[in-house]
């Protein structure tokens, strides 16, 4: 009789073991999960970061070169992991094909110019990243020459083609207007 008590106890302890470490292992998988599709974290350093009441804002600007060779390596392969992920479509080829699920006409706007930029929104409450609004850019260029670029949402981030021709300092505003809810920063780019 001792033995069947010790042999069920031995056997709901092995049990109630596996369970506990089944759940760690799965919250662990999920995790890393989540950063290997944040896109964000393959760009590198921002050229402007702040963090106002709850929104951190990244800003990445680059030149169409880099952002060419960005797409064609890491950030590109991981927005078409992304991008699959999100609408079951096939992914195939690089940057000219069908990545991004864009059509031929978006990729070739969003490539001209000499520049890129990127802005990436994240509410620091929830952590989820915030593309429900519109984003602008104002720039002054080294001229005093002023414009104004409209950003559109890319995956879970704001972007847009630039073309900084001048060398020099330029001035960047950033507008960012999400239901009514308006936040403006500003920072400086130089162009050499």
């Amino acid at each position: 009789m001792k033995k069947e008590y010790v042999s069920l106890l031995t056997i709901m302890v092995i049990i109630f073991t596996l369970t506990i470490f089944g759940y760690s292992t799965h919250d662990m998988e999920a995790k890393v999960s989540m950063k290997e599709n944040d896109v964000s974290s393959s760009m590198g350093k921002p050229v402007y970061e702040s963090k106002v009441d709850s929104l951190s804002t990244k800003v990445w600007v680059m030149t169409q070169a880099q952002h060419k060779k960005m797409m064609k390596e890491g950030m590109g392969k991981a927005m078409s992991r992304e991008t699959e992920n999100l609408h079951k479509m096939p992914m195939t080829g690089d940057m000219n094909d069908s990545t991004m699920g864009m059509d031929k006409a978006s990729k070739k706007e969003m490539m001209k110019g000499t520049h890129f930029i990127m802005l990436d929104v994240i509410n620091t409450i929830s952590g989820k990243e915030i593309t429900n609004g519109s984003a602008k850019v104002q720039i002054v260029y080294p001229s005093k020459k002023n414009i104004a670029v409209d950003l559109n949402v890319i995956m879970s981030h704001f972007g847009s083609a630039l073309t900084l021709n001048e060398k020099g300092k330029y001035l960047f505003t950033i507008n960012i207007d999400f239901g009514g809810d308006f936040k403006t920063t500003q920072f400086k780019y130089t162009v050499r």
